[in-house]
């Protein structure tokens, strides 16, 4: 078995959704200058880098993330391919079975430059969510900032899959993973009360 890392670097001045916190990461204390330990800190919105939405994100009644079933974040999970394709339909996903995977990974290659922020990328069909649940999915990741796009009003997508009881991973590295079933691990950190978390997404293959 092989662990795939598919989470992407947080760094200094990494792309961010406009008007987000920026992230800085720097040091208050270091050896270098005297100190007996280095002491790093950070700061930077819980929504940059890779991370998972709380349901509260979206939903003033929804869950904190620090409310959310662990289990939703590990597990077993199938990467769909979906590169070439604008919209995430049924029809796209009919071939497929999802009855031992509720997280579903979808890999578009939209976001290939990490230094610039995307403007645009594949959108889930209305239809897509209510389909989804009813096959049993829990949890959807994408490799792109958000379900919804960047120009959209009111986060219709997300409030889509809350109706739909599905959960949400965002900004996942998925060039390296090739279509199929894994063991997912994104566990969020214990934010009392937070509406997302960073998370480190790990796949773990199958023999």
């Amino acid at each position: 078995m092989k662990l795939i890392d598919i989470s992407r670097p947080i760094t200094t001045g990494m792309p961010v959704w406009p008007g987000d916190t920026p992230v800085a990461f720097s040091f208050s204390a270091s050896k270098a200058l005297g100190s007996d330990a280095n002491v790093g800190r950070i700061t930077m919105g819980l929504h940059a880098g890779t991370h998972a939405d709380a349901a509260y994100h979206y939903n003033e009644a929804g869950l904190r993330i620090d409310e959310m079933p662990l289990d939703l974040f590990v597990g077993p999970a199938r990467v769909v391919d979906i590169r070439s394709h604008a919209l995430i339909t049924p029809a796209l996903l009919a071939g497929l079975d999802f009855t031992d995977t509720p997280r579903v990974l979808f890999r578009s290659d939209t976001w290939t430059d990490m230094s610039v922020f995307p403007t645009t990328w594949p959108a889930l069909d209305q239809a897509t969510p209510a389909w989804l649940a009813a096959r049993g999915v829990r949890l959807i990741g994408l490799d792109v900032p958000s379900v919804d796009s960047l120009t959209s009003s009111g986060m219709p997508n997300h409030h889509l899959l809350n109706r739909a009881g599905i959960f949400i991973l965002e900004n996942l590295d998925l060039r390296d993973v090739t279509a199929g079933i894994y063991d997912l691990i994104a566990l969020p950190l214990r934010i009392q009360g937070a509406d997302g978390s960073p998370v480190r997404a790990v796949l773990q293959t199958r023999d």
